[in-house]
């Protein structure tokens, strides 16, 4: 099996030479999908991350999310310590800025989400495996989100081209419950932790 690097490397290059009106097309497909799930239909406050490049566009279905009543929250990434921080966004264009890595991310005046309140957490990947592993791109911030969430629903949202039979993993690299493409929505059981019930 080829390294994390060489295949985060591959598939993205082929998910960027993808036209624009193309990445429209299957992220409106994938939010179809997305927003058909009974568990997004029931949260109250749902984490999107907000889309760079050639990723599914988020930004329509962060619109959508709260044209529907939900509130929503999205990463602010601290590079020093690689941790993400869920801040509520009500307006987009008014409350994303560039920020760490030059991504979107909500401006300091958003209020700080707690993560036992988020519902929904929606997951980016650079390489998804169809056993809900991922490969990021290579910053560890998501590694380390996920290792902190207790009750949230962990959704991936990609492309189908960005799914791969399997992905190299550790220890250390947590799947999602869910993973959501415009070709179709794969569920996957995870281990409960100790204690929980």
């Amino acid at each position: 099996m080829k390294c994390k690097s060489i295949l985060r490397r591959d598939v993205v290059a082929r998910r960027d030479q993808l036209s624009p009106n193309g990445i429209r097309r299957l992220s409106e497909a994938a939010s179809s999908r997305f927003f058909s799930l009974p568990e997004v239909a029931a949260a109250q406050v749902v984490m999107f991350f907000v889309s760079f490049g050639s990723e599914v566009d988020t930004l329509p279905m962060i619109r959508r999310a709260l044209a529907e009543g939900k509130r929503v929250a999205a990463p602010q990434a601290d590079p020093a310590t690689r941790r993400l921080t869920p801040r509520e966004i009500r307006d987009p264009e008014k409350d994303l800025a560039p920020g760490a890595h030059n991504i979107r991310e909500p401006k300091p005046y958003c209020p700080v989400v707690d993560l036992k309140a988020i519902d929904v957490v929606v997951v980016p990947a650079a390489v998804w495996g169809e056993d809900g592993y991922r490969i990021g791109y290579g910053g560890g911030y998501y590694d380390r989100f996920l290792a902190r969430l207790e009750r949230a629903f962990r959704i991936g949202l990609g492309l189908g081209m960005q799914v791969l039979t399997e992905v190299p993993h550790g220890p250390c690299d947590l799947p999602v419950d869910m993973l959501v493409t415009e070709a179709g929505v794969r569920r996957f059981t995870r281990p409960k932790k100790p204690g929980a019930e």
